[in-house]
């Protein structure tokens, strides 16, 4: 018994060392990974009269789209949260988890306000069109990463700080910095597109199996009462 207790005071240990050291960045980051997903739910999910307020959500969103893919580059912490932690070879198991559920969380939120953005595009003009928004939209958002990681440029930092904001995207086109800066973000953007595409036909599944157990389920409670 003695050894269970062991064991356990030594995860919980761990557990408490990751949430001092690396809870409040990892908190910090998945609120910023949420606030897209919520602004395009709120602005995109039904029609809604195309005021000045919607418009300034809508800035608001294309600011801060950005935050939830970026949570993927956050697994170049893992080894500096790993080596905070020593301990079992099995410590790691817990800032690795960690850092699984901010990223799977950020792509979570990515494919919402993709799925939200399509929604709006299927009701107007740009139905047609909407594979290259979604393309487009991908490779924005990689450069927006890029910022927050090179420069680190933040989305408030448009307003708190125009100034580096400005001196931040002027930098990344130096002729020499430009090719490097353009490989990396189109990459980023591809490979947050496959995820993305992954989640989202993970999710549609998943709904489609729920759909059909709750009208089986529906079908054989109808059947009982007959």
């Amino acid at each position: 018994m003695e050894p269970m207790v062991d064991l356990l005071e030594h995860w919980l240990g761990v557990v408490r060392s990751v949430a001092r050291g690396s809870g409040p960045w990892l908190a910090f980051n998945a609120v910023l990974a949420t606030i897209p997903a919520v602004l395009a739910v709120g602005l995109f999910h039904r029609p809604r009269a195309r005021t000045p307020l919607w418009w300034a959500g809508v800035a608001a969103f294309v600011v801060f789209l950005p935050n939830a893919p970026y949570v993927i580059t956050d697994l170049i912490h893992l080894r500096g949260m790993i080596d905070a932690n020593p301990g079992s070879p099995g410590s790691g198991l817990v800032p690795a988890g960690a850092l699984a559920a901010l990223v799977l969380w950020g792509l979570g939120s990515y494919a919402v306000c993709l799925a939200q953005l399509d929604r709006v595009l299927r009701r107007g003009r740009g139905a047609p069109h909407r594979s290259l928004i979604r393309g487009c939209v991908h490779v924005a958002c990689g450069f927006g990463v890029v910022l927050g990681r090179v420069p680190r440029l933040h989305s408030w930092h448009l307003v708190t700080r125009p100034r580096d904001t400005v001196d931040g995207i002027v930098s990344l086109f130096h002729p020499l910095a430009a090719p490097l800066i353009l490989a990396l973000a189109v990459a980023f953007a591809l490979g947050a597109a496959a995820l993305t595409a992954v989640a989202r036909a993970a999710t549609e599944r998943t709904v489609e199996l729920a759909t059909a157990a709750r009208g089986l389920i529906a079908g054989r409670a109808g059947g009982a009462r007959a």
